[in-house]
């Protein structure tokens, strides 16, 4: 399938599961975005070809009879941003009408039911299929259409003329899907650096210069035919990165509008906002559930570790096949989510030694996230994480690395570290993650369990200097032996991490696509520092730091790495240690389906039974690592009765 067909169908079905997502009810200042497409007259034109999200205008005039009738309000964008600037308040229910791509149905038949209600709208359109000839053909994904099946410029300008119809742009050429890696994966052209089979990736530099170039000609098309610049940018697909944001804004564009199903809150940023897609299968009951944000939301999330090492095969057949695989165990699991490993680490040891991305510091094993990611995505539904190392890169013996006080050496049974207090290692690991997000696809991070600092580490001369700076002792051993300066030592490397994290969230999400989700971040936090809060001081790590810097807390609930003697009572403790300091909201728990001190598979009836206890104690989302997939363990016949949400959802009130 076509890469604008396979956005326009997951679209539908976020409408129907997407938009099923946890919202609070609606307050005062609040506002609802909905996004149409075409319209047909059935009675006029019966035989014109529909495509998805065309509606009938017999159902748009329900969706408007519907408006009335349950006392909400069309506003303007003008409006939105007159009360934001504390000007006269927005109406209770508010509602912005949007209407995409530049259809003629918008003048012929939606023009004039807006004049009839009085409703305001936004058409978005695309300054390149305006362009075409009048006998032309508009291209539209992999086919052509008819020009007459769109706006011309003088219908445009009637339109604009109007005081309720503001014309906003649709990009220039942007509204089509390009190569994003070397398997042909179609993705979209405004957040993608095309992959070409001869010069390889567009460069980063290349990209920007596309993008602006794209903007610069929707501006001045835009000066040439109306006398004015847009101020409105309705990126298509609903595909778009902070670096598009920050291109559009530098030519006027300061008022953005995505695909994320959720509504709009008046004092938050107006850069971009939030649209709920509407098809002609968005039922009344739906429309009325959107607009009055009584939504669903997934009750609990269930999270699987996979790790691309299971799927890579230097035989590019088993590969596939091996994908395949994963892709099907994945969508017939019931799971939320997936922590895809972006990083190779063949040897087990937890340090990148190579990357499944193109980057510009370490070895690429195979061009393969972005794929499985998008794969998992569009094929599985499901939400992917790219699981990271936070400083365990391998980047050779010309770098330094974290070194212990006590024998100025890398200790050799933790892993190897970065120094994070090293700025040429915190560039070289942002560069990395900047990688990571302008040339794959994903939803969110999950930093790897390598992001901690043990009591007598750093020692290198910055971590030194930092101390002193920080109003610490540079000598580590006087601080080890005072408990007050200990307690400030831990303090400061525990947010001095977090605070570096931080910095990568905002490096991976510049050029990432954010489209139809949140973009979302989890950290693994080892479970002694939960249970014994002195242990915190071993890691440089404190659960309720997490919660303040993270989306999720993912706890590490491994009772056999941890040699509990009694896993089962000892999970129960964790969990109520964890929900006496975090909400169950934040908390991912992390079970291990591999005892490693035996190297034996931990059985699936004991997973399930784990997953069993852990609801029993109140822990919602919960997660496992690693998936073998290929030797189907856990066992899905056991294991999904217990860790399957299946498709429950539970009603926001």
């Amino acid at each position: 399938m076509k890469f604008w067909r396979v956005c326009l169908v997951n679209a539908a079905l976020l409408v129907m599961l997407g938009l099923q997502q946890a919202h609070a009810e609606r307050t005062p200042g609040d506002y609802v975005v909905i996004s149409y497409h075409d319209i047909v007259d059935s009675t006029v034109t019966p035989d014109l070809p529909i495509y998805s999200q065309t509606i009938t205008r017999a159902r748009l005039i329900e969706h408007f009879n519907l408006l009335t009738a349950g006392g909400y309000q069309p506003v303007s964008l003008q409006q939105i941003v007159d009360a934001k600037a504390g000007g006269q308040p927005l109406p209770d229910k508010a509602v912005l009408l949007t209407f995409d791509d530049g259809y003629r149905s918008f003048y012929d038949i939606v023009f004039p039911l807006l004049k009839l209600y009085g409703f305001p709208a936004v058409q978005a359109v695309v300054g390149s299929w305006l362009d075409v000839p009048e006998n032309g053909r508009v291209p539209y994904g992999s086919i052509t259409l008819p020009r007459d099946r769109f706006l011309t410029w003088e219908q445009v300008q009637i339109l604009d003329e109007s005081p309720l119809v503001e014309i906003a742009s649709h990009t220039y050429n942007l509204h089509y899907g390009v190569k994003g890696n070397p398997m042909g994966n179609e993705q979209a052209a405004a957040v993608t650096s095309i992959w070409n089979p001869q010069s390889g990736y567009e460069s980063e530099a290349a990209y920007v210069e596309r993008i602006r170039n794209d903007m610069a000609r929707t501006q001045q098309q835009f000066q040439t035919h109306m006398g004015r610049s847009p101020r409105m940018m309705v990126w298509p697909y609903g595909a778009s990165s902070q670096a598009t944001l920050d291109i559009a804004a530098e030519y006027g564009m300061i008022y953005t509008f995505s695909l994320l199903s959720a509504p709009n809150q008046l004092h938050s940023s107006m850069r971009s906002i939030n649209r709920y897609l509407i098809d002609q299968e968005t039922g009344l009951q739906t429309i009325e559930e959107i607009l009055s944000d009584r939504v669903w939301e997934p009750e609990d999330l269930r999270i699987v570790h996979v790790d691309i090492d299971y799927v890579y095969d230097a035989d590019p057949i088993q590969q596939e096949q091996n994908l395949d695989r994963l892709i099907e165990r994945i969508y017939n699991y019931g799971v939320t989510t997936v922590y895809l490993q972006a990083f190779a680490d063949p040897d087990g040891d937890g340090v990148a030694d190579e990357l499944y991305f193109p980057n510009r510091h370490l070895p690429v094993r195979a061009d393969l996230f972005n794929r499985v990611a998008w794969q998992l995505k569009k094929r599985a539904n499901v939400k992917v994480y790219a699981w990271m190392p936070v400083l365990s890169f391998d980047l050779g013996d010309d770098h330094r690395y974290v070194t212990d006080s006590q024998t100025g050496l890398e200790s050799p049974d933790r892993y190897r570290r970065l120094s994070p207090y090293v700025e040429d290692n915190r560039r070289i690991i942002r560069e990395i993650y900047q990688d990571l997000g302008r040339l794959t696809k994903f939803d969110g991070l999950i930093f790897h369990d390598d992001a901690f600092l043990n009591d007598f580490e750093d020692a290198n001369p910055e971590a030194l200097t930092a101390y002193a700076q920080a109003s610490l002792p540079r000598d580590i051993a006087a601080i080890n032996n005072d408990a007050s300066l200990m307690a400030a030592w831990t303090q400061h490397k525990t947010q001095f991490l977090t605070d570096f994290t931080r910095e990568l969230e905002q490096a991976a999400n510049y050029y990432r696509q954010a489209d139809n989700k949140e973009f979302t971040t989890a950290r693994n936090l080892y479970a002694g520092t939960v249970m014994n809060p002195e242990s915190q001081q071993w890691f440089s790590q404190d659960i309720q730091n997490f919660a303040a810097g993270y989306d999720f807390v993912a706890v590490m609930a491994m009772p056999y790495m941890e040699q509990a003697e009694n896993p089962d009572e000892w999970l129960r403790e964790l969990a109520r240690h964890s929900l006496a300091q975090v909400s169950a909201k934040q908390l991912v728990f992390e079970l291990q389906t591999q005892d490693w001190r035996t190297q034996t598979p931990v059985s699936s009836e004991e997973l399930a039974r784990w997953v069993r206890l852990l609801r029993e104690e109140g822990i919602q989302h919960i997660g496992y690592y690693p998936d073998d997939f290929l030797q189907n363990h856990p066992n899905l016949s056991v294991l999904r009765p217990a860790f399957s949400i299946g498709r429950r959802f539970r009603a926001t009130p």
